[in-house]
């Protein structure tokens, strides 16, 4: 009997160590984006800025933190996030690159390895906004890192 109740309350504190583990976690999550079914306008206003993209293969999202629509597809084997306002304007792309970042500019490699030569590489994205196109370089050195807006040309703004 006795040890019936010491493996309930074994079980018992078991459930509940799992249920706070798993709202600490939860709780941690600063993803403000919430999955929505795209309306035709939004639809519409996604295939005109990307019109070799299948709009069937896009998760769309609602970003509060951007307040923005958020479209999530991949494009010429790149993924991509594209924001859009809430008047379905077009605001920004990001295209995340991957090693060898063989299609990033090497001007922009040399700039970010020149202005931080003890830290490495470590992801490159595209951001292209309606009047302006740049690179975010992100560096690591152990558990530091860095980010570096560098231009096409090179120029780390």
């Amino acid at each position: 009997m006795k040890k019936e109740v010491m493996m309930k309350t074994k079980s018992l504190f078991m459930l509940l160590l799992a249920g706070v583990f798993t709202f600490g976690l939860q709780s941690c999550d600063d993803d403000d984006d919430k999955d929505i079914v795209a309306t035709p306008e939004l639809q519409a206003a996604f295939t005109a800025q990307f019109p070799n993209v299948d709009v069937n293969y896009v998760k769309w999202e609602w970003n509060g933190r951007e307040n923005a629509y958020e479209a999530d597809f991949y494009e010429d084997r790149y993924e991509k996030s594209a924001w859009f306002s809430q008047s379905y304007e077009w605001m920004m792309t990001e295209t995340d690159y991957n090693p060898p970042y063989s299609e990033v500019p090497q001007v922009v490699q040399d700039a970010a390895q020149a202005a931080h030569p003890d830290y490495r590489l470590d992801d490159i994205d595209g951001i292209e906004t309606p009047g302006d196109m740049y690179y975010r370089v992100e560096m690591e050195k152990g558990e530091r890192d860095i980010y570096l807006n560098i231009s096409p040309d090179g120029t780390v703004r």
